[in-house]
């Protein structure tokens, strides 16, 4: 409903001709029906890419050449657009082996993964041509890719993981090269304090805790099974995606591996108090906010040995589990870890935020300790490569694993200032604020409780990231905007 409010701003304002972009029948039917005010020009049915990963009757050579020529306009090929997909791509969830499998991942074959993406491309490449769209929200990775290509700006809500704060990211690894301008130039709107966990994480985690007795099982169960069943009663596709048994399978998974990891990840951050140690936190996968954010980098077992490996003596690897990935790793991948002598497995139930504070660095991919540490000004080890914080003087980002050594060194023997970082850290963070909008007490369990200042907040945010002339870290200039509000705007749900 945010985004609604927020279409209406453009459509008042600006006099927008809105196109919205649903995932399936039912959600074209349900805002179709909200639709009474005409608030969009049409709603369309942009869920392509699944639908026709089971096509038969392919022929093998046109499937392909269409294929080329998509990769060669785009500059990206489609098995890396496929890792982020958790249906098409599972097998790179290399540390999600448990994730549910579904009728898709099991039954679509690569010329079959080819031809969806080729349908995928070419639906957002006609709407963008022949609605005229000028703005792109909200869309997926092939519409990141398609808008891209033509030329068109891109942008995405994305959480600015300093309390319930959220900025407009320009592409689909969610980077906004206004933050690293905002820093240059000092921007300062107000001074930020980061002295708890993001809204998102502790919500996350409120509902992860309730549902880890047996009680808190059984009604996981029953519930799975009484949506699957309404599901196919009512026809919805949704009952046609995950194996039933897939899911029942994987909530008594969270309940059992909680009870193992419990087992093995005992070390609170009171056992490593007076030791020095670098922080690992682990991700969930498959999530988007590894392999979407990272697609050049997303292996977490191969990290945490290269880590294990360069570390010096006297220098423990803390690694904390995710509890969203609970359940969905590979059998034994606990005791794997825990054979690296000098690992320690950190309590699950120790606040990141706390962790990061008492560690001497953090290591990271795409994870939150890594945002909190560049704030905090303690030396960061990125394997990341689109993490909004790369640029700072305290952030390594590890393009040529050669140079681990040389970056733990240096983080762990004062090669950085602490001092001089914190004073950078508090910078970033008034500029991630100055960039971002308050989502107040907005979370995506109650979607109807936010404020009317949030929507103007955002809206304004967006003409910002539009209007104002922003440079990329690689010296590419993105212009003053030439939008035509008068013409297509394509937000999806």
């Amino acid at each position: 409903m945010f985004m609604l409010d927020l279409a209406r701003l453009l459509k008042e304002r600006h006099g927008s001709v809105l196109h919205l972009y649903c995932s399936g029948p039912q959600e074209v039917s349900f805002y179709q029906e909200l639709n009474n005010d005409r608030l969009f020009d049409s709603i369309n049915d942009a869920d392509v890419l699944l639908p026709n990963a089971l096509q038969s009757g392919l022929e093998e050579s046109s499937v392909v050449a269409r294929a080329k020529a998509f990769e060669a306009r785009i500059g990206c090929t489609y098995n890396r657009l496929a890792v982020e997909n958790r249906h098409l791509g599972r097998g790179y969830a290399l540390g999600g082996f448990h994730h549910p499998r579904s009728r898709i991942s099991q039954r679509a074959s690569y010329l079959q993964l080819l031809h969806a993406y080729n349908e995928s491309l070419n639906f957002w490449d006609r709407e963008i041509a022949t609605k005229g769209i000028t703005l792109l929200i909200n869309g997926g990775k092939e519409a990141a890719c398609i808008s891209r290509e033509h030329g068109l700006p891109y942008r995405a809500i994305a959480g600015a993981r300093y309390k319930n704060y959220h900025y407009w990211a320009w592409n689909e690894f969610y980077e906004n090269p206004g933050i690293e301008v905002a820093y240059r130039r000092g921007d300062a709107s107000q001074a930020g304090m980061l002295d708890e966990p993001y809204l998102t994480h502790m919500v996350n985690r409120k509902r992860f805790l309730e549902e880890l007795n047996l009680a808190g099982l059984l009604k996981k169960l029953a519930l799975t099974t009484a949506r699957h069943a309404y599901w196919r009663l009512r026809g919805y596709k949704k009952a046609k995606g995950y194996y039933l048994r897939e899911n029942l399978k994987y909530h008594v998974r969270v309940w059992r591996d909680y009870k193992k990891l419990s087992k093995i990840a005992r070390v609170t951050l009171a056992d490593l108090q007076g030791k020095p140690f670098v922080f690992f936190p682990l991700h969930q996968e498959p999530e988007a906010a590894l392999q979407s954010l990272s697609p050049e980098f997303f292996y977490q077992l191969s990290c945490i040995a290269s880590l294990s490996r360069d570390l010096p003596a006297g220098t423990l690897l803390a690694v904390k589990e995710t509890f969203g990935a609970i359940g969905r790793r590979p059998d034994n991948f606990y005791q794997q870890i825990a054979e690296f002598k000098n690992v320690v497995w950190l309590s699950t139930m120790e606040l990141g935020i706390n962790v990061v504070r008492q560690a001497s660095a953090v290591a990271t991919i795409t994870g939150t300790a890594g945002f909190e540490a560049a704030v905090m000004g303690k030396p960061v080890i990125s394997f990341g490569r689109h993490n909004i914080y790369n640029f700072m003087p305290h952030v390594k980002v590890v393009m040529d694993e050669s140079k681990l050594k040389e970056y733990l060194f240096e983080a762990l023997n004062g090669g950085i200032d602490p001092e001089s970082a914190g004073a950078d850290g508090q910078r970033f963070l008034q500029a991630v604020i100055a960039c971002s909008f308050d989502m107040r007490g907005y979370d995506y369990v109650n979607v109807q409780a936010f404020e009317r200042q949030s929507i103007e907040d955002a809206y304004q945010c967006l003409m910002l990231s539009l209007d104002e002339i922003s440079a990329h870290a690689d010296g590419q200039l993105f212009g003053r905007s030439q939008h035509h509000w008068g013409k297509g705007v394509a937000p999806t749900c």
